[in-house]
């Protein structure tokens, strides 16, 4: 039987989260094997505020609204308005295949088939960055505004004092400095990604507004280095000062010291994986042998390990999240204890961390522990959720220069 992700009566920002959810499935390395989740994205969300795993390209948060404006005047019916929109959104594939973009475009390879349109992946950041008029607003209530605004009589200045509530509906969907719709858009998108200065600059001052000291703001204000793999390795953003900067050191030490148990983890999937003999994947045991001796080598660890002050970290994380569960603090605050005990150049063979490991599998995913099942076991592909948490950085970068790209252009 075919196994489905279904919600009914959600709102969107839940389906955002389900949506950004079955993505990190789709990366076998992004994978909360061991319930750290809601911690990482309470630090993506301190970090970079209205940011997602989803997004691929900056000019999106302009194509969508265009989108829906275009549609909007050229129907005066809400609901054909509202096919229309959708239309747009898959012609926009086909537009941007056209304009020579290789990297970001959302179905590409599918084409118009696409069954999440950007505007589903884009909405949340929509909405905290106001690029919508109210953050409450759903897609279904942007076209109705937007329609109103196009065809409904406009009040007169006499009843417009009587009727504030009516004018700012008609006034439309989104924020009223939007830059105008292109000609011809979205059949065509000549320019691809690449933003004018105006609509760089519109971006960047939305954006700006909503993410006071924030390492966003920072980001938006100084461009950083094209070709760094995690942030607090970008020699522009190491620059940045205050409670922004400690929360990126709090990211940084999370991130190394919970990599470990990751590794632990798989390190525990590849001997029982070669223990069952299972030989789709080569030599596993001897990877994560070799990778927990590469992270015993990390530079900062001692200091993470005794300088971390994590009662502001865990202030700072429930202050964003207070319904982090009392199960994953437990996890990672014993996990931290017994790497603060334990030999780090023999973690992976110290029989407390690998019970330790073995019993939040089994807690975190009942009857789906790959340790306890061997059908999953013998479908692991290698790698479950290894890789160290980057914060949404590799998503968030090409954004941050597609911006500062379009205010480095000398157009208007």
């Amino acid at each position: 039987m075919t196994s489905l992700i279904a919600w009914l009566d959600a709102s969107t920002e839940d389906q955002r989260r389900m949506r950004e959810i079955v993505n990190l499935f789709s990366e076998r390395e992004s994978r909360d094997e061991l319930g750290i989740g809601q911690v990482r994205d309470a630090l993506s969300d301190m970090l970079w505020p209205g940011t997602s795993t989803l997004f691929t390209r900056a000019r999106y948060f302009l194509f969508i609204p265009w989108c829906f404006r275009a549609a909007a005047e050229a129907r005066s019916d809400v609901d054909k308005a509202a096919a229309l929109a959708d239309q747009h959104e898959r012609r926009l594939i086909r537009a941007l295949v056209d304009a020579g973009e290789k990297d970001g475009v959302i179905g590409a390879n599918i084409g118009a088939a696409l069954k999440n349109l950007p505007s589903a992946l884009y909405w949340g950041g929509m909405r905290t960055h106001r690029i919508v008029n109210e953050a409450t607003i759903t897609r279904d209530d942007a076209i109705v505004a937007e329609v109103d605004r196009a065809h409904a009589r406009r009040p007169s200045a006499p009843e417009a004092q009587y009727l504030d509530e009516t004018a700012a509906w008609h006034a439309g969907a989104f924020h009223s400095t939007l830059p105008a719709v292109p000609k011809a858009f979205p059949a065509e998108a000549p320019d691809g990604f690449a933003m004018r200065q105006s609509e760089a600059a519109w971006l960047r001052d939305r954006m700006l507004a909503n993410s006071p000291d924030t390492m966003l703001e920072y980001a938006l204000n100084n461009r950083p280095d094209k070709a760094s793999s995690v942030p607090w390795h970008d020699a522009v953003l190491m620059a940045a000062d205050g409670e922004r900067a400690s929360i990126m050191r709090d990211a940084r030490s999370f991130s190394i010291l919970m990599n470990s148990a990751a590794l632990v983890y798989n390190l525990l999937l590849a001997e029982a994986y070669e223990g069952a003999n299972f030989n789709r994947v080569p030599n596993p045991v001897d990877d994560y042998r070799a990778q927990l001796e590469e992270w015993a080598a990390t530079p900062t660890l001692a200091d993470d390990l005794a300088g971390w002050d994590r009662e502001t970290f865990w202030a700072r994380v429930h202050l964003q999240n207070p319904n982090i569960s009392h199960r994953t603090r437990r996890f990672i605050d014993r996990w931290i204890e017994l790497l603060g005990a334990a030999d780090l150049h023999h973690i992976g063979d110290d029989h407390d961390a690998r019970e330790f490991i073995r019993r939040r599998e089994t807690e975190h995913k009942r009857g789906q522990a790959r340790l306890t099942n061997k059908r999953l076991l013998q479908a692991w592909l290698g790698a479950s959720g290894s890789r160290p948490l980057v914060y949404r950085w590799p998503q968030l970068l090409p954004v941050l220069h597609d911006i500062h790209d379009g205010l480095d252009r000398a157009d208007a």
